[in-house]
């Protein structure tokens, strides 16, 4: 039984291959007025109370990516944002041209929250990133639940915020995103995944674009890294992970997270494929109190999950 008592914090933290960017959002009732972002130290957040939080929010990004990240700070990411404190590890620069590592640099500056690990760019790696990413949230703070979502991803914080309230969350076993079960294991392309030789078929898994993990599952995988195959795909690769693990999976049809949008409902909790001007757009509406969407429209039928079937037959649209 964890011995901590949780606060109502949300962490989001910007991950990506050359560097990590970490920012905290806090309830000003819990941080006394004269707290400051320099006060924060990494020591703070093993075990004591500054580093218990309910909801720890990984992103994924890329060194270049700086106008997705400017866009995810002004929209969803701004919801409740107080303080932000910055978290440091070893490790060198990744080979970047000086221009994007002046960049890269003065964005750390600025937000004093860019964490830089030695990791080459490209799509083969995000796999390992990810893993990494479980480890340093396990060694670095006690939470509820992960999020995991990429910087091209929209979040409602005010769904989110209702929907974490809900007893469902805090089972530290969960699971929760959209997901398939017949998506059958890919040997050409960008996709490819050559290693994969489990099955004709995927494990069922959380599509990338968001999913959430309770607290154990997180640990689990962090505690068995130096165990872990690594997969192309990262999504793939906790599906697979996780397979014989005691795990609760909720599939959630309000995560719009396959390469391809369905559309825009107004009860959508997760957005993937969304630009920047996008994010802005559909921030300023529920900023506002209007609702998501402009007008609701179906662009692609959805599927429920049907557990019940082999996984071939799960997801019928």
């Amino acid at each position: 039984m964890r011995r901590v008592s949780l606060q109502r914090i949300v962490v989001p933290v910007f991950t990506f291959f050359c560097g990590i960017l970490f920012s905290s959002l806090f309830n000003q009732n819990q941080i006394s007025e004269s707290s400051s972002v320099s006060e924060i130290k990494h020591e703070s957040l093993r075990g004591e109370e500054e580093g218990n939080v309910d909801l720890l929010i990984l992103i994924v990004s890329a060194p270049f990516n700086t106008e997705k990240r400017a866009a995810v700070r002004e929209t969803w990411l701004s919801h409740r944002l107080d303080l932000s404190a910055s978290i440091s590890l070893k490790g060198e620069h990744c080979t970047l041209t000086n221009s994007t590592k002046n960049h890269s640099e003065a964005e750390k500056v600025e937000y004093e929250d860019l964490i830089f690990l030695d990791m080459k760019e490209e799509y083969s790696s995000l796999a390992d990133k990810v893993l990494r990413m479980f480890e340093v949230a396990a060694e670095s703070y006690e939470f509820d639940f992960v999020m995991k979502v990429d910087d091209d991803t929209f979040i409602n914080p005010y769904l989110l915020d209702n929907e974490l309230k809900k007893p469902m969350y805090k089972n530290p076993l969960l699971y929760w995103g959209f997901f398939d079960g017949r998506a059958p294991v890919l040997k050409q392309g960008k996709w490819a995944e050559v290693s994969y030789d489990l099955c004709d078929r995927y494990i069922p898994y959380a599509l990338g674009g968001g999913y959430g993990l309770g607290w154990r599952l997180v640990k689990h995988i962090a505690r068995s890294a130096d165990m872990l195959k690594l997969y192309k795909n990262e999504d793939v690769s906790v599906g697979t992970w996780l397979a014989g693990v005691q795990v609760t999976r909720v599939h959630d049809e309000r995560f719009d997270t396959e390469w391809q949008s369905r559309g825009c409902l107004n009860n959508f909790l997760v957005m993937q494929n969304r630009n920047p001007d996008e994010m802005r757009e559909l921030w300023s509406r529920i900023s506002g109190g209007k609702q998501l969407c402009k007008q609701e429209k179906v662009v692609r039928k959805s599927y429920a999950y049907n557990w019940e079937l082999p996984p071939s037959q799960c997801c019928v649209r």
